[in-house]
């Protein structure tokens, strides 16, 4: 299956006949045999390491496609580098008529035809075009550079934007404010900061200034890079070459900072500096902090910044959200009182984008689309932004038919026919939400949503028909597209660490801080299942008197680490007998090229690996003291991977003061917090506690999934007791997941077994639960408890009696 991928992902680098085949794509048999993977790997190589043969594809002749041609120079040009590959050729074309070469020549003209190449699906002809006009005579001044870099910097054509300034450079050896600007911004958009942060130097080199948007683009960097200590600095030298922060600078920290983490002060900050900017970065700063707040779950804080924006628009947004919270847990008060804003945010569709992800979470695809219908009665147009929005509601509700019919809409129909819509739901019966076709052909980032969601129904062969979807539709997957397949086949695939690097060395265009934590999460995964093993019988044979458990000692495929945490991947190390030793120092290499530092995630990871796999908590807590310092804030990850490892410990009172200290920070304890206490309580041989604690995590009003029960039923079989387990685990069942039929009748190994594959669809819904959901859990919960002390008294008296048995039966010494 692995290699049905590899192959799809191969075909975004095609051979120089495929390139210039014919447009249509058609379906590819689903099993290709051995032989033509191979020979299309050989050839895929090959076009990347060779240029493309002068001989494919042939020429087309002057008079057939250029002077006999009746159309506009304008549209004979453009249909000149659509068919014709190489520029020697078209130049010769362009000299043979002189009525082109002339209209090729003239400034305006030329101008208009950049963009138009740019705006192409062969956007590099923007840049070969420039180079025929100088090979026709015509000097183009610095004009034309900036018309086509303006356009590829639109398109998000990071890349090739930095390919163009250099050869600015190279042909005029002289760069302008606006191009050197545009340079920061491809360098900060493609994770170069070493070299964004020497853009002054060009500068200099140029004899020009830089201008506030030049420290701008060098402090996102910096924030984006959760480099504090660095944007501290940035801000001091903006302030020292005559730009101190103003209104625009607060906007830019505010909006950026969701990376770091909730901030109080950045966030006033912002807040004071709306009657300042512009309406548009006001509306992206309040959507960025009202997204931050969102993702935590801070509803009251959410709906405190909804008020900010124009009620006659959004005033829906917050009844909706209100009454999304009192359906969902009717315990909470929603603020009575709102604050004043100095101005009127009017709120874009990235706005009631972000209510729609929030509905998708809580599987409630009626309010995604009411909220659909209210940001059209409100005028404001959907964009690319809802279609992904949209698309992953349909994924998260059962609904991926939807999503696939909105793609077939989106997609060209020259290039793609309804065959190639294999291996993914269907979509007939299904309806279009809106006319998607106006949005345009569908970007990148539109795929990758779509990936993500063809993933979770139909896996890794969904995967290959996304990526052949892409490719005739003109779109290259990027590192984005890489991280979701690989990120897919760690967690639901299991595949091995080597695996994953292979995949990313073989296909991400540029290496990600996130790829390689996929890949030491992965070997993170493999190095605690040597320590600790995996299944209730690993941890039985501890407690078992008939079995003998040894003791494993962290094993010489462990992951190492250094003191203090270094950057890029917060000091963790491969194993030195790693087979994918060698090519992960690739991967940390180029991060260490580009001056990438650790994230919050990958501190996380290192943390993790500290207290639950070495047990050594005062590197662990180390090491969370050392993010602090840095000044990027922990999240619910940060304080379960401590939680984890003081219960794995055995002190549960740190772990509690752990969990305390998240709730203050607004991380409310999650069903993974409550999860690890049960976990420790039943190796601890206490399943009555571990009750407690899934009592205490329902009163909470937080739903239970598939790992906190198995965790509960799992301190029952540690102890002994395989019918109370079995009960535990049937009883608690129904309340997540219908039974299945005769399960109560099938052994316990098979049971769970059966309950532990559910966790896979397990969708994410609601974090909380109705009034009479906790109401039927804790009549079960109490019926558990009530024959677990029956059981514990029908146990203690065989007990006894048994004791009793044998002191009877041993002979009595008269001497």
């Amino acid at each position: 299956m692995l290699g049905r991928v590899a192959l799809a992902l191969k075909l975004e680098h095609p051979t120089s006949a495929q390139r210039f085949a014919p447009a249509l794509c058609l379906p590819t048999p689903s099993r290709p045999s051995l032989t033509s993977i191979r020979l299309l790997v050989v050839s895929t190589n090959r076009a990347k390491n060779q240029p493309i043969p002068s001989t494919h594809p042939r020429p087309v002749r002057v008079s057939q496609d250029v002077t006999s041609s009746p159309l506009p120079p304008k549209e004979a040009i453009l249909r000149l580098f659509s068919k014709t590959p190489q520029n020697s050729y078209r130049v010769k074309q362009l000299e043979t008529s002189p009525e082109l070469a002339e209209y090729f020549l003239d400034q305006t003209n030329l101008l208009d035809l950049l963009y138009e190449l740019a705006s192409s699906k062969r956007p590099q002809n923007a840049l070969l075009a420039i180079n025929i006009s100088r090979r026709l005579g015509h000097e183009v001044d610095m004009t034309a550079y900036e018309t086509v870099v303006r356009r590829l910097g639109v398109l998000e054509e990071w890349a090739l934007v930095l390919r163009v300034i250099q050869s600015a450079w190279h042909n005029v050896h002289r760069s302008t404010p606006a191009l050197l600007n545009w340079r920061a911004r491809a360098l900060l958009e493609t994770q170069h900061y070493v070299a964004l942060n020497s853009i002054f130097d060009l500068f200099k080199l140029n004899d020009l200034s830089p201008t506030r948007l030049t420290y701008h683009l060098v402090l996102s960097g910096y924030i984006r890079n959760h480099d504090l200590a660095g944007a501290r600095e940035c801000l001091r030298d903006m302030a020292d070459a005559g730009f101190p922060p103003d209104a625009s600078t607060h906007a830019l920290i505010a909006t950026l900072y969701q990376k770091i983490g909730p901030d109080e002060q950045v966030k006033e900050a912002g807040i004071q500096s709306l009657p300042y900017i512009h309406a548009r970065t006001a509306t992206h700063m309040m959507n960025s902090l009202m997204q931050l707040r969102i993702r935590i779950f801070d509803l009251d804080e959410v709906l405190h910044l909804l008020s900010a924006f124009d009620q006659r628009k959004s005033g829906v947004l917050a009844l909706m959200l209100a009454a999304s919270r009192t359906r969902h847990d009717e315990t909470v008060l929603n603020p009575s009182t709102y604050r004043t804003y100095p101005v009127t945010v009017q709120p874009d569709a990235v706005t009631f984008a972000m209510f729609i992800d929030y509905f998708a979470d809580l599987q409630e695809l009626a309010h995604c689309l009411s909220v659909l219908d209210h940001m059209v009665s409100a005028n404001v147009e959907p964009t690319m932004r809802t279609a992904t929005s949209l698309i992953r509601a349909y994924f998260l509700t059962g609904q991926g038919g939807s999503a696939v019919r909105m793609i077939a809409a989106m997609c060209d129909p020259a290039t793609t026919s309804p065959a190639m819509f294999q291996n993914v739901p269907s979509p007939d019966g299904h309806a279009l939400p809106f006319d998607v076709t106006r949005l345009g052909p569908p970007t990148r980032a539109v795929f990758n949503h779509f990936l993500r969601g063809v993933l979770s129904t139909h896996g890794l062969p969904g995967a290959h028909t996304v990526l052949r979807l892409m490719r005739c539709n003109g779109v290259k997957p990027d590192s984005r597209t890489s991280e979701i397949i690989t990120s897919h086949t760690h967690k639901h695939e299991r595949a091995q660490p080597r695996v994953l690097m292979r995949m990313i060395r073989k296909h991400s265009p540029r290496f990600t801080l996130q790829e390689a934590h996929i890949v030491l999460a992965s070997t993170l995964r493999y190095q605690k299942f040597l320590v600790d093993g995996v299944g209730w019988d690993v941890v039985a044979a501890r407690f078992s008197r008939s079995r003998t458990a040894g003791v494993r000692a962290v094993p010489e495929e462990a992951l190492s680490t250094v003191q203090p945490v270094s950057d890029p991947v917060a000091g963790l190390r491969l194993p030195p007998r790693a087979r994918q030793r060698g090519t992960f120092r690739a991967i940390e290499q180029s991060l260490s090229d580009r001056g990438i530092k650790s994230d919050r995630a990958t501190i996380a990871l290192r943390i993790r690996h500290d207290a639950v796999v070495r047990g050594d908590m005062d590197s662990a807590t180390e090491v969370f003291q050392d993010m602090l310092t840095r000044g990027l804030h922990p999240n619910q990850y940060h304080y379960s991977a401590l939680m984890e490892g003081f219960v794995k410990a055995g002190d549960f009172e740190s772990a509690v003061d752990v969990m305390k200290a998240a709730s203050k920070a607004r991380f409310e304890p999650d069903v993974l917090m409550f999860t690890i206490l049960i976990v420790g309580y039943a190796r601890r041989k206490d399943p009555e506690m571990a009750l407690r604690i899934f009592r205490r995590m329902v009163s909470a009003g937080i739903k239970p999934d598939v790992p906190v029960i198995d965790a509960v039923s799992s301190a029952f079989f540690f102890v002994g007791a395989y019918e109370m387990s079995h009960r535990v685990l049937i009883s608690l069942w129904e309340h997540i997941s219908p039974l299945p039929p005769q399960i109560e009748h099938t052994s316990l190994k098979s049971a769970a077994v059966y309950f532990r594959s559910l966790h896979r669809g397990q969708q994410q819904g609601s974090k909380k639960t109705s009034k009479e959901f906790r109401k039927s859990l804790y009549r079960a919960i109490a019926s558990l408890m009530q024959d677990w002390r029956v059981f514990k008294r029908k146990e203690s008296s065989r007990m006894r009696r048994a004791a009793l048995e044998d002191k009877d039966q041993k002979p009595v010494n008269v001497y």
